[in-house]
């Protein structure tokens, strides 16, 4: 992401949750009628920089409203409340000059004075949990990390984000995977993707404690999330090494990975290609290497020559008895005709017909592998965009039990499926730390 855009976001955080400040107290008779005590006034040594200082800022002249502060600052008869002010107004204007050092010296002067006002309290420390992260000093992140959780306040995304992250960097990865979780939890009850920062400390919070199949869980709600081929590409090279795999379980998760663009190498065309030979789906083998040969993968020369050549061979062979066998599988009584068309036809990408045919054979009886005939009637459905369609097949799949990898590869390709659906409207976005920063009044 471009840094200006970046800070820009960043900055606008920080102003989201300064809050609105005042020189002055209220008069006396408004007080009384509002039954408040009076507020505090700033001392009249300060009166005049301090005014400067707000009419600058009310212009938006931050170089100005920083110099008058300076002078008020230089005032050597100020009081307490004087330089809580001050430090309010600083850290408002450094915020807007971008001058974070300074931001943060000015609101930690205020966290720590005496006259700190308490609706202040958890703005000053949410900023200063954005502000030490991004100095890299996590140490002061979680120390008012920990004070904004103390004062019971709302901990909005942004904050979790930022004390996981702070928590994974100081080692201590059962907290970073705690407020990683927190994060995610609240963008999903507000029916938002879950923040990709917060996905990858939880990935590595979970990794370094060795849970690794939580963490698998969660690299899984990533590449669903975000629909990255390298996150789904590591997903299925997992489920590869499911104990008990089968060339037909294996072509299925290859399947995906074409499926998700996730083809990453020339090796995985060729084993894709091999396992398709061995099933006796040479057509499918010479598509996913013609794919590769496309995308400028592999070549025809060298260790792929005879695969392709053998691929081709097969391919010109199907082809020539494609339509004889397509009449006989739908006049033959039993779906074991059928069952093998509906993968011929998936292999070569005519989804539609992979579709009618493994329909078809399960309505049959007869059937080699029902379950794999549901595998190939749910990818082809996927490869339409039929994803409702294909996620009830696809649980039918992994709730028969039978072989772990068949189940786990029936649950990626339903992931995959969940992933393509339109994403749910935002119920509401979550509540801000503070209320929006206004001009300061007078």
């Amino acid at each position: 992401m471009n840094k200006k855009i970046v800070r820009a976001a960043f900055a606008a955080a920080l102003l989201s949750a300064t809050a609105s400040v005042a020189l002055v107290a209220v008069p006396a008779a408004a007080a009384d009628k509002d039954k408040k005590p009076p507020e505090k006034a700033i001392s009249r040594a300060v009166t005049k920089p301090m005014f400067e200082a707000q009419k600058a800022v009310q212009a938006n002249d931050w170089p100005t409203a920083m110099a008058k502060l300076k002078e008020a600052q230089a005032v050597p008869e100020r009081t307490p409340f004087d330089d809580y002010k001050i430090n309010q107004f600083m850290a408002y204007a450094a915020v807007n000059l971008k001058d974070y050092p300074a931001a943060i010296a000015a609101y930690e002067a205020m966290a720590a004075s005496p006259e700190e006002d308490p609706v202040d309290k958890a703005g000053t420390r949410h900023n200063l949990v954005l502000l030490n992260y991004d100095a890299k000093d996590y140490a002061k992140t979680l120390k008012y990390g920990e004070q904004l959780v103390a004062l019971g306040a709302p901990v909005d995304m942004k904050i979790a984000v930022t004390l996981a992250q702070a928590y994974y960097f100081t080692n201590n990865y059962p907290n970073a995977e705690q407020w990683s979780k927190k994060a995610i939890d609240a963008a999903v009850a507000a029916n938002q993707p879950p923040d990709q920062g917060a996905l990858s400390v939880l990935l590595s919070a979970q990794a370094k404690q060795g849970k690794q199949a939580d963490a698998a869980s969660t690299l899984e709600m990533i590449a669903a999330n975000y629909g990255k081929a390298s996150d789904w590409s590591q997903l299925i090279d997992v489920a590869l090494g499911t104990p008990g795999i089968q060339n037909s379980d294996g072509i299925d998760l290859y399947r995906l990975r074409d499926a998700t663009g996730a083809m990453q190498d020339a090796d995985d065309y060729a084993l894709m290609a091999t396992i398709a030979l061995q099933l006796g789906y040479p057509g499918e083998a010479k598509t996913i290497l013609d794919q590769g040969i496309a995308a400028g993968r592999i070549t025809t020369t060298g260790k792929a020559a005879s695969q392709y050549k053998s691929a081709t061979a097969g391919a010109a062979s199907d082809d020539k008895t494609l339509p004889k066998f397509a009449k006989d599988a739908e006049t033959r009584k039993t779906g074991d005709y059928d069952e093998k068309l509906a993968e011929t036809y998936y292999g070569y990408k005519r989804y539609a017909e992979a579709e009618t045919a493994a329909r078809r054979a399960l309505s049959k009886t007869g059937l080699k592998d029902s379950l794999q005939t549901k595998m190939v009637l749910g990818m082809s459905l996927a490869r339409q965009e039929k994803y409702q369609d294909a996620i009830a097949v696809f649980k039918e799949v992994e709730d028969a039990g039978g072989r772990a990898a068949r189940a786990r590869a029936a649950h990626l390709w339903s992931s995959y499926c969940h992933s393509k659906l339109p994403k749910a409207t935002a119920a509401a976005a979550p509540a801000p730390a503070a209320q929006p920063a206004q001009q300061p009044q007078q």
